[in-house]
């Protein structure tokens, strides 16, 4: 007679755990305490999402009171629109001109200059602008880029931004708008 006894784990398990011991799953193999997708716009975002990740999944384990650095030690977190309003504080955007596009007579560029005074670089998404006819009347809006897009402390660059239904003519000039600045991801 033929006596079955049956195992103490399911069948699906017991090949799961035989396939993990044959061949490792290589994203499980791979993986170490403190691996985490970087996701902010300042190294400040990051260590502050590092953090909270850590401290969620509880990568540290046991020593985590041990290696936590202590308040002093800590950079103090900053609101995020207190930060974006001390950046932009310090960044300068040179009086737009309008200039005639020669090669296509009825369009203009708008032009300008943009530099960064602050110590750490900034990605700055637009500077917003208006153009007004001679009489005061509101012609357009528009955003510019500057190129390239990430300005590094000290460093000055151009954006421009081309309007092919305004003749420079006209008597139009450009003014910025506020707000003049606006950074990427708001800080």
């Amino acid at each position: 007679m033929l006596k079955v006894t049956r195992s103490p784990f399911p069948l699906w398990l017991t090949s799961i755990v035989l396939l993990g011991a044959i061949a490792p799953l290589p994203a499980l193999a791979q993986r170490a305490a403190g691996d985490i997708v970087i996701i902010g716009n300042s190294p400040n975002e990051w260590g502050r999402n590092q953090r909270y990740w850590n401290h969620l999944l509880n990568l540290s384990g046991a020593t985590a009171a041990a290696s936590t650095p202590t308040t002093s030690e800590t950079p103090q977190e900053v609101d995020p629109k207190v930060l974006e309003q001390q950046l932009l504080r310090n960044i300068r955007v040179g009086q737009p001109q309008l200039q005639p596009v020669l090669k296509l007579p009825g369009s203009s560029v708008v032009t300008g200059t943009v530099t960064n005074n602050n110590r750490q670089p900034v990605t700055i998404q637009a500077i917003n602008y208006e153009v007004v006819g001679a009489n005061g009347e509101l012609l357009q809006t528009g955003v510019a880029t500057p190129e390239p897009s990430t300005v590094a402390p000290g460093q000055t660059v151009t954006y421009q931004k081309m309007l092919p239904n305004v003749p420079a003519d006209i008597g139009a000039q450009v003014r910025l708008s506020q707000p003049a600045v606006v950074l990427q991801g708001g800080v």
